[in-house]
């Protein structure tokens, strides 16, 4: 059997924003960390496609929410 950790917030965890009794995931922490540092990079060229890519993904999601009427979710 899997056995998943979890430990009590405090302000030194990510999610510190939590109630002091909430339990944390620190499995799911540790994958996001890991999946951060994986995709960190320094590369102007691919911090530029990124940007472009969250840009465009902003302005769909803003035309579709227009399209149907609701206000856009990105300014």
């Amino acid at each position: 059997m899997n056995e998943h950790t979890t430990v009590e917030a405090n302000s030194t965890l990510p999610g510190a924003h939590l109630p002091s009794n909430a339990l944390i995931d620190t499995v799911t922490l540790d994958l996001l960390t890991q999946w951060r540092c994986e995709d960190a990079t320094d590369d102007p060229e691919k911090i530029r496609a990124a940007e472009q890519e969250l840009a465009e993904f902003k302005r769909a999601m803003n035309e579709n929410r227009t399209l149907s009427g609701e206000p856009p979710l990105f300014p």
